[in-house]
Order: structure tokens, then sequence, then C-alpha cells
């Protein structure tokens, strides 16, 4: 993948051929920005131009302050690809936002970039205090005789689809919501720690990791779940919490993977959010516990099923 960081990098940089690029932030790439980035491909194709994001680094905290993100960059740019997108430009967002809307179009999207498509949704904002809007976009560029394609509104049960209602859904556990809206299930990667093995001792051994900075808004409890290990999928169930039941730890991610041997110590797995399955809560024994984990394995076996629904959606 060509990524193109602003201001450091120019057209020239990997070629100079012209672009079809598609402009947003993209947090999540939930079902609208698909149909965008999928519209975009389209009408590139149609002029023989190539196709392009223009986005910027998730991490960058100018951007909406304190709302979180669902995704940070490498997953983003993970998801680009497997859209079949090969250039990426990054952006600094302090640097984007101090230009008005006829610089960045002028001298940012088409000096620089070499743009003669920009593809953007109906509410799409930008310029010094995000002043200028979609309409102010296709007057610039269609004056500088090029084009520019406005997507409609994308809807969700009669509701404007948008990030805001998918952070909403995933901070109330409604996970099997939020992953209708991005078009594929909410998932979360990590690194498997050493846990203090109480899984393990009640017969259902479990993964631990520390919540990355996109699930921590994710809300706690027990979630019915899926996790992918060298290419191949897992049932399994996801406790979001404290452990209440034992001593009680930080909150972390702990993950019972169903039919699973083996050891993961150190290495990545992603973990799919398919459910919310129950609250957690303090047992007043391990019987009681192991009792509502068999249940719970159950659900999460009957409520997922074979899993290869979710291998054949996720791009």
């Amino acid at each position: 993948m060509n990524i193109i960081e602003y201001p450091k990098d120019t057209i020239e940089n990997f070629g100079a051929a012209p672009l079809a690029v598609a402009l947003g932030f993209f947090d999540g790439v939930h079902k609208g920005h698909r149909k965008l980035l999928a519209l975009t491909k389209r009408e590139a194709e149609k002029r023989g131009y190539t196709p392009a994001i223009f986005t910027f680094r998730s991490e960058c905290e100018s951007i909406k302050r304190g709302s979180g993100r669902i995704y940070s960059t490498e997953k983003k740019l993970e998801i680009f690809s497997s859209l079949g997108f090969d250039t990426v430009i990054l952006a600094d967002f302090e640097k984007i936002a101090s230009l008005d809307a006829e610089s960045f179009v002028k001298d940012v999207l088409i000096k620089k970039f070499n743009t003669a498509l920009a593809v953007a949704g109906y509410n799409f904002r930008f310029g010094k205090g995000a002043l200028a809007n979609s309409g102010t976009l296709t007057e610039l560029m269609t004056g500088a005789g090029l084009d520019a394609v406005i997507m409609d509104e994308e809807l969700y049960q009669g509701r404007t689809l948008s990030t805001t209602e998918i952070k909403t859904a995933l901070k109330e556990g409604r996970t099997e919501e939020a992953g209708k809206m991005l078009g594929y299930p909410y998932f979360s990667d990590s690194i498997v720690e050493r846990g203090e093995g109480l899984g393990k001792n009640l017969g259902f051994p479990t993964v631990n990791s520390r919540l990355s900075s996109e699930t921590s808004f994710l809300r706690g409890g027990v979630y019915r779940s899926a996790v992918m290990i060298d290419g191949r999928l897992y049932n399994a169930v996801t406790n979001i919490g404290t452990c209440p039941t034992f001593e009680e730890r930080d909150c972390h991610s702990e993950t019972f993977i169903i039919g699973y041997d083996g050891n993961l110590y150190g290495k990545k797995i992603r973990t799919f959010f398919l459910g919310y399955l129950r609250e957690e809560k303090r047992f007043k024994d391990k019987k009681d516990l192991i009792l509502q984990i068999n249940i719970d394995k159950n659900k999460a076996i009957e409520e997922n099923g074979d899993l290869k629904w979710l291998e054949t959606g996720l791009n």
C-alpha cells in the first residue's frame, strides 16, 4: 500500500496518475463509508483514474477531542486495503485545519496530489472553522475544470447512519447492532498476557489482555465472541471487567476460546464481539460460576453458529 503523508509527501513520491479521492475521517469504515469508497472506485474506473483516500490519523486528538475512536489508524489502513485501495493520503490535521477551503482544494488536492475527482458525503465539511461544505467542494473542483461527486445520506432504520450512533451502541453493549451499522462485526486486536490461571483451574482456560484505547469504551460484561488465531475462527466467550468473584483486578479482557488448546502467550489475536450475553457479577462460589460459564458457552455456540457467515463477510 502507498501511504502518502501530508505535508511531507507529494504526488511525485509515487507517480503522477490523476487521482479520484474519497475524502473523510472514516472512523470505523462503516456501511456509509464503504458505500462512498465503492462509489469512488467505480468513478475512478470509469475515468481511468487511480482511486485513493484522503484521511487523518485516528490518534489525532484535535478531531472531536475526547470522543474516542472506533479503530486505530493501523486498522483503518487494513480495512482500506481489504476494500481494494492501494493509495492512502494521511494528512496532518493541524496543517489542513488552518487552510481556507480554496487553498485546501487548489493547493493540496489539485496541486500536490493531482486530484481530478473529489468524492465526499453530503455532510462533508472542510476549510478553516469547517465553514465549507460539499457544495463548496463541488464549486471549487468544477471551477478548476475538474469534477466532484457527492453521495447522498445513508440511513439505518430511518436514521442517519453515523459514527456517533455506532459508538453509542458499543458503549451500551449493543455490539450486534453496531456490527450491522459497520457492515461487519466489531473487533479488537490484543496481545495475550499471562493471567492468574483462575480460568484454567475452573476447567475453562482463558486468554487475558489489556483493553486497547478503542475497546476501553466498550460496555463491561460478558459477550459471545469469535477469536481469529492463525487464520482460523473459534467460538468464544469474552468477559470485559474485573473478575469480582475472585480478588478484583484492573478492568481487562478475558476470553475462553472454545475448542482451542495451545499456548498463545505473547501472540496477537483478533476478537470479534458478536453479542452481549449478560453483566459481569460476583458469584457466591466456584460451583455457581462454573454453571454460568457453561450456560454462556452453550449460548455462544448456539447463537454464533458455525462462523462461516463471519469468514465470508469480513471484507
